[in-house]
């Protein structure tokens, strides 16, 4: 065999197709079903009495962990029918391919050739990203991430198990333009459109430190009951969730946390009494007056996140999987015109999380709508020591005008023009000022003769005569002059 698990191996073939064409036959092992469903009823036993522990002891905890390794189990028992793997693979395929994803692709099945226990696709040359150098895997790492935000973002259909042995670096780049091959869709996920939109709108608050409204979206996810004290939840939130949107991983994590508690950065957690005592106090408060549940599902997207975020890691190891992933949301945000979507869209451009109250609009921010359009190009302005995303900065780096424009009446801001017609006029108003501002800004530095040169000896005569004239004063800057006319506003 050329690849071996614990579940199959793989051989190279070739076929009798007068094409001489390469396949991957991929072998289930001999009495594999029987040694996974014994250690699946063994794990199933622990977890029911796991569960009446729980119970007992910590009624307020809501998790079901027998329902938690029931999906598990679906997963395992799917994983080894190869017929079920071939149509993941190829639905898997179709998505990306639909999607217009370039970079990424999924070999295709040759669905006659396969049985329950035997599985037949392309062959592509390659190695596993496990072999690959960093460099190289920070080169695809934007790649395999667009493609697994296609699959749970979009398609609600995603690759459980993305680990780097998974991943191929192909030797040459295919006549499409892809790069990198995912393999083995024997473990697969789905998630309705429903639990999407609320994980969009969870995405958009942590990346912004918006824990109040993140309270609101775990208890719609059902992590957390409807009644739950937010005052108690909102700093344990903060405390647990911020070192990890700064990336970095489980090192930084820890860096994080012993500065957050005023630990010594070289010592160990347990041998820090003061810091080490607060952070358990936390964590007790957490097990013992937060009453939150793991979704079943939520243990096969936990696995896949970490798993991505973990090869990720291994090129960049400052990655942090959320505000990487910001660039993606925003443009679906800006696409997508469902009344899930616009609702998350009109609370990043209207409302004002410092000054109005839980669902009140403020009006259109000018500045939040160029920041978003600079944020789905991939420019992302950031607060808080550039941990979080700033959702009223203007990045420097960012988008041109007529490449905003071009942007606002493509195909991809439908959902933003659908929003903004009613703010129209006032769009309008502030951008002729803009361009008209900008424009009579360089009329005047390009009629303005040149600056005279400095005499030796003698410095900037003419810039201190200036600063004498002003009294010191810095000259204003021309575009912070006020222009000699006036437009009239959307009333006339």
């Amino acid at each position: 065999p050329v690849a071996a698990a614990s579940l199959a191996q793989v051989y190279l073939a070739t076929l009798a197709d007068g094409n001489n064409t390469r396949v991957a036959v991929k072998v289930q092992r001999p009495d594999v079903l029987e040694t996974v469903s014994k250690d699946l009823y063994v794990l199933r036993r622990a977890a029911e009495v796991f569960q009446g522990l729980v119970e007992r002891f910590a009624p307020q905890q809501n998790t079901n962990y027998v329902a938690l390794l029931n999906e598990w189990a679906i997963g395992f028992y799917t994983e080894l029918d190869f017929k079920n793997e071939a149509q993941n693979q190829e639905r898997l395929r179709d998505v990306l391919i639909d999607n217009g994803l370039i970079g990424v692709t999924v070999p295709k099945v040759f669905n006659e050739l396969c049985t329950r226990r035997i599985l037949v696709s392309e062959w592509v040359d390659g190695k596993k990203l496990s072999d690959a150098t960093t460099e190289e895997i920070k080169e695809v790492t934007p790649l395999a991430q667009e493609a697994f935000l296609i699959q749970l973002f979009d398609a609600g259909f995603f690759h459980a198990d993305p680990h780097p042995g998974n991943l191929l670096l192909l030797d040459e780049p295919t006549e499409e333009g892809h790069k990198v091959a995912l393999i083995d869709c024997g473990l697969m996920a789905n998630i309705d459109q429903a639990d999407r939109d609320k994980m969009i709108s969870a995405v958009i608050h942590l990346a912004n430190k918006d824990y109040t409204s993140l309270v609101t979206d775990f208890m719609d996810l059902g992590i957390l009951p409807d009644d739950c004290d937010k005052p108690t939840i909102i700093p344990l939130m903060d405390k647990a969730l911020s070192p990890y949107v700064q990336g970095g991983g489980a090192k930084k994590y820890e860096e994080e946390l012993k500065r957050m508690y005023g630990m010594d950065a070289d010592a160990k957690l347990s041998t820090q009494v003061g810091g080490f005592q607060a952070m358990t106090q936390d964590a007790l408060t957490v097990l013992n007056d937060v009453p939150f549940a793991i979704p079943p599902y939520f243990a096969i997207l936990g696995r896949a996140i970490v798993t991505l975020e973990g090869v990720a890691l291994t090129g960049d190891e400052e990655y942090g999987i959320i505000m990487e992933s910001y660039p993606f949301i925003a443009r679906k945000l800006l696409r997508e015109d469902r009344p899930e979507i616009q609702r998350a869209l009109v609370e990043v451009l209207f409302n004002d999380n410092s000054s109005s109250s839980e669902g009140e609009s403020s009006g259109l921010k000018f500045t939040r709508l160029l920041a978003i359009l600079n944020n789905a190009a991939g420019s992302v302005g950031k607060q808080n020591g550039g941990v979080f995303v700033d959702l009223d900065a203007i990045p420097d780096d960012g988008l041109s005008f007529s490449e905003g424009l071009r942007f606002l009446l493509s195909d991809q801001a439908e959902s933003l023009r659908s929003l903004l017609e009613s703010e129209i006029d006032n769009i309008i108003d502030i951008v002729l000022r803009q361009i008209l501002r900008k424009g009579a800004s360089e009329v005047v530095v390009a009629l303005t003769p040149p600056r005279p040169p400095s005499i030796p000896f003698f410095g900037d005569i003419f810039g201190s005569l200036a600063s004498t004239i002003t009294g010191g004063a810095t000259p204003p800057k021309l575009d912070e002059v006020p222009l000699p006319f006036l437009l009239p506003g959307k009333d006339g």
